[in-house]
C-alpha cells in the first residue's frame, strides 16, 4: 500500500531517512547538579513522535484541533509532540512556564479551544491541578509514559495539510493586558530555514548542530529546533534549562566533529559567563572554553547588543557574534548581521551606531544587520498610522522611523482576532513590529545597514523575553492588595523598564502612588518589605529592581503617561 503523506510532512521525512544517524542529545541535571544525557537516533525519535501521534488521535483530536503544551523545562518529549503534530494535523499551543499566570493559561486554553493537554513532571503542579478543575473534560497526558505506548500506523497520518496550514501558535507578551495568539504556518518555518542558512552561510553538505538552552515555549527555540527537525543530517543538543553547566556542555559539544555549531543565546548569558570567570566558578578550563566558543556561531537577539557584550564576545570567542532581529509574528527572523562581513567591518558598523549624534547629543543606534533577500524585506517608514499624511512614506537615510517587513516568514494572523490582524498589514507589509530604527548606506558595498533605536510599545526586556507593562502592573497591584490587605482603590502602581544596571537588560522600575489614609498607614511597611517580598512571589518579569513612591502621571483619559514616568524615574535615580 502506498502511503499518502502531506506536503509539509514530506519536508520532515527527508530529514529522517537515515534512521541510524544520531539526532538528539538531551541534557538534564540531577539533584547533585550532575549532567545526565539521553541520546536518540533519527529512527528512535521518529518512533517516539509516532507514539505521541497515537496519543493525539486516541484522545479524539482531529485536523486543526489545538493541543496545549504544559511543559516546565526543555525536553525531547516536547519536540516529539511537535513532530507528531505534523503527522496528525494538530496545532501545538505553547505555555510560558516562566511567566504565565494561571489566569493567562486559562485564557490561552479557552481562546484556542484546546482539546488535549500534554504535560511533564517539571510543570507547576498547582497550575496543573487548577487546569484540571477548570477544564475537567479536557484529557491530560503525562509524557513520562510515552515510551511505553504503541505508535501510530503511518497510513493513519493526516495527509490534508499544506504550507499555509498553522504549524504552531506562540503567544506574544501582549501590550494590553492579554497576550495575542500568533498563528505561524508551515511556510513561515520553511522560509525561516532558508533565511538562516543564507544568513549564516550554512551549506547543505555541512555537518550541522544546534545547541538549545532558551526555553522551548518562546518563538526563538521553536524556530531553531524546527529548522533542525527538517534539515537532513542535523543534530539537536537540547539543554533542560540554563545553568553554570551550560558552558561545560558547550565545550563538549564544540569538540565534536561539526562543521557548524549554532547556539542561540541572549546577551544575559554572557553577563553570567563573565561573573563565573571573575569568581573562579567556571565549570571548565577557560582556555578550553575559549577554543569551543571560537568554533561556535552564537546567535544573539531579543535585546540591543552594546559595547560591553561585543567586548565580552571578542574576549571569550575571539570574534563578534551573529546578531539577529525579529519577532514572534515574523517567525523569529527579519534582519541579521551577515556572517560573511569582516570582523573589522562589523565592529565599525557597531561603533557608527553607538556614536550616533542628533542635535549635538549622543542618541545611539544598535547595529542589527540587513534583511535576507529574497526571503525577508524591510523598510523604515515615517508613520504606520493610516490617517497620517506620511503613512507608509519611506524615511530618508539616517532618519529614524518605524521598521516594517514582509515575506513568507510572516504570520497568517492572530487567533480569533481578524480586526487586529487587518490593522497590522498594509499591502502585504507587516507593520506591527513598532520598533524604531534607521538605516545607513555601507560605503564598501552600497548595501543598507539597519540600526535599532527603541521600541515604541510598552514592553520590558528581561532575560531575552518581553513583558508587557500592563501585565506587570496588574500582577504587582494584585500582590500589594493581597499581601498588605489593601483595597485596590487605595493605591496605584505603574512600571517602566529602564536600562540602569545593564546596556541590554531592562530594570523593572516601580512607581507606587498612595491614594488614601488606609494605604498611607501601610506605606512604611511597604517601603521596607515590598521589593524583597515581591521578588519571592511574583513572576520573573514582574520582580521589582527599583521602587519609589510618587504620583503617577496620567492623561485626561486616565492613561498612564509612560514617557513622563520614565523621565521622572531617571531623575529620581540620579538623586538617589
Amino acid at each position: 500500500m502506498s502511503i499518502k503523506y502531506s506536503i509539509v510532512l514530506k519536508d520532515y521525512l527527508l530529514a529522517f531517512e537515515n534512521s541510524q544517524e544520531p539526532f538528539l542529545f538531551h541534557y538534564s541535571f540531577g539533584e547533585d547538579k550532575s549532567i545526565q544525557r539521553t541520546d536518540l537516533t533519527h529512527g528512535e525519535f521518529w518512533l517516539l513522535a509516532k507514539k505521541a501521534a497515537s496519543i493525539i488521535q486516541n484522545s479524539g483530536c482531529k485536523r486543526g484541533d489545538c493541543i496545549t503544551y504544559c511543559f516546565g523545562a526543555n525536553h525531547y518529549h516536547d519536540l516529539a509532540f511537535r513532530l507528531a503534530a505534523t503527522m496528525t494535523g494538530t496545532i501545538p499551543v505553547t505555555i510560558n512556564w516562566q511567566a504565565d499566570t494561571i489566569g493567562q493559561i486559562f485564557y490561552k486554553i479557552e481562546l484556542t479551544q484546546g482539546k488535549l493537554i500534554v504535560t511533564d513532571s517539571h510543570f507547576n503542579p498547582d497550575h496543573l491541578n487548577s487546569i484540571k478543575k477548570q477544564f475537567p473534560k479536557i484529557p491530560v497526558f503525562h509524557v513520562d509514559n510515552l515510551s511505553e505506548l504503541q505508535e501510530i500506523s503511518e497510513d493513519k497520518f493526516c495527509s490534508d495539510i499544506d504550507p499555509g496550514f498553522t504549524r504552531i501558535i506562540v503567544f506574544t507578551s501582549g501590550t494590553t493586558g492579554q497576550p495575542k495568539g500568533v498563528q505561524l504556518p508551515y511556510r513561515s518555518y520553511k522560509t525561516n530555514r532558508s533565511t538562516f542558512e543564507q544568513f549564516l552561510a550554512i551549506k547543505p553538505e555541512d555537518s550541522f548542530a544546534v545547541l538549545i538552552v532558551n526555553p522551548m515555549h518562546h518563538t526563538n527555540s521553536t524556530a531553531i529546533t524546527d529548522w533542525a527537525l527538517r534539515r537532513p543530517g542535523s543534530n539537536i543538543h537540547l539543554i533542560e534549562k540554563y545553568s553554570t553547566s551550560y558552558w561545560k556542555i558547550l565545550t563538549d559539544v564544540a569538540s565534536q566533529d561539526y562543521d557548524r555549531l549554532v547556539a542561540p543565546t541572549v546577551s544575559r548569558h554572557f553577563d553570567f559567563l563573565e561573573n563565573l570567570d571573575r569568581e573562579n566558578r567556571l565549570p571548565v578550563e577557560l582556555e578550553k572554553l575559549k577554543a569551543a566558543m571560537k568554533k561556535t556561531d552564537f546567535l544573539i537577539g531579543s535585546a540591543p547588543v552594546g559595547p560591553t557584550t561585543i567586548k565580552r564576545l571578542q574576549h571569550y570567542a575571539g570574534r563578534i557574534p551573529n546578531v539577529r532581529f525579529g519577532s514572534t509574528e515574523t517567525c523569529l527572523q527579519v534582519i541579521g548581521i551577515p556572517r560573511h562581513l569582516s570582523e573589522e567591518y562589523k565592529l565599525k558598523a557597531f561603533q557608527k551606531g553607538w556614536e550616533r549624534r542628533l542635535d549635538g547629543e549622543v542618541q545611539p543606534g544598535y547595529y542589527i544587520g540587513r534583511p535576507h533577500y529574497p526571503y525577508t524585506e524591510a523598510r523604515i517608514v515615517q508613520s504606520i498610522t493610516p490617517d497620517d499624511n506620511v503613512f507608509m512614506k519611506d524615511c530618508d537615510i539616517g532618519q529614524a522611523g518605524y521598521l516594517i517587513t514582509r515575506g513568507e516568514n510572516v504570520m497568517s494572523g492572530y487567533v480569533k482576532n481578524p480586526k487586529v490582524t487587518r490593522g497590522v498589514f498594509h499591502d502585504g507589509w507587516y507593520t506591527g513590529l513598532k520598533d524604531i530604527c534607521f538605516m545607513l548606506k555601507n560605503d564598501e558595498d552600497g548595501e543598507f545597514d539597519y540600526y535599532w533605536v527603541s521600541r515604541e510599545s510598552t514592553l520590558l526586556i528581561r532575560g531575552g523575553a518581553n513583558y508587557a507593562y500592563d501585565q506587570i502592573n496588574s500582577e504587582l497591584l494584585n500582590f500589594v492588595s493581597n499581601y498588605y490587605q489593601l483595597p485596590k482603590d487605595s493605591f496605584d502602581i505603574a512600571i517602566v523598564g529602564l536600562k540602569v544596571d545593564s546596556e541590554h537588560e531592562d530594570s523593572c522600575c516601580v512607581t507606587i502612588e498612595i491614594k488614601n489614609e488606609q494605604a498611607q498607614n501601610k506605606m512604611a511597611e511597604i517601603r521596607k518589605t515590598f521589593k524583597n517580598l515581591a521578588a519571592q512571589h511574583v513572576s520573573k518579569g514582574a520582580k521589582p529592581d527599583y521602587v519609589r513612591f510618587a504620583q503617577i502621571p496620567r492623561n485626561f483619559k486616565g492613561v498612564i503617561l509612560v514617557k513622563e514616568i520614565a523621565a521622572e524615574f531617571r531623575q529620581w535615580l540620579e538623586l538617589k
